[in-house]
């Protein structure tokens, strides 16, 4: 049985002349260090609209809910300054963890992330069921996870040392929003061809049990 947030078209905003985005785009930011690396920024805001967008008790993570892509910026600036790309950007899953508990706190809505990852040695990585697992977990509490891949293995649609945003899990199959667009990708071939580490971040702490460090 396939696996995904409840309302996912509640990702869905209006970008640049009236375009239909599903999620947000890092290209909307104003500054080019931020156009960079907001990879990690933008994938925040996109699952903190979606849980302030579904649970009244999470509005404070986005208490303006427009949907237009100016108003969303503002929003992503602001959860910049809590999910804050280092020198070499968000390069670790546990910089997610921290900056989204950090932004939750500011805004007076205490979220839990937990982090599922991984070394890049393959002998010493968890199960892929254990993986599956997690993802599983997280999207059974309507929330998006966030996904850090920092090399793609033999997947050809992702970009490498990026973080996108999972919103279903079918089989093997996960369902993607980057940039302003959909796709899916086999999530268990990515899992085994993967040279480096990576990892999965959900925002309200499910799949605790099946989270592990690299």
């Amino acid at each position: 049985m396939p696996t995904q947030i409840l309302h996912p078209e509640r990702l869905d905003l209006t970008g640049p002349g009236g375009t239909l985005c599903h999620g947000a785009d890092q290209d909307w930011f104003p500054d080019p260090w931020q156009r960079r690396a907001g990879c990690g920024p933008t994938t925040a805001s996109l699952i903190f609209h979606y849980l302030a967008r579904q649970r009244s008790e999470f509005s404070p993570l986005r208490p303006e809910m427009g949907t237009e892509w100016t108003d969303f910026l503002e929003h992503m600036c602001r959860v910049w300054e809590y999910v804050t790309p280092r020198s070499h950007g968000l390069n670790r899953p546990e910089y997610m963890v921290e900056g989204m508990a950090a932004y939750g706190k500011a805004v007076g809505v205490p979220l839990t992330p937990t982090l599922f990852s991984f070394p890049s040695a393959r002998t010493k990585r968890p199960p892929w069921e254990g993986l599956r697992t997690f993802v599983a977990a997280g999207l059974e509490t309507d929330c998006p996870i966030a996904f850090l891949n920092l090399d793609n293995g033999k997947i050809k649609q992702l970009d490498r040392w990026h973080w996108v945003t999972l919103i279903g899990l079918e089989g093997d199959t996960a369902s993607i929003v980057d940039n302003g667009n959909t796709f899916t990708m086999d999530l268990r071939l990515w899992y085994a061809t993967t040279k480096t580490r990576g990892g999965f971040v959900c925002a309200l702490g499910a799949g605790e049990e099946f989270a592990s460090s690299c």
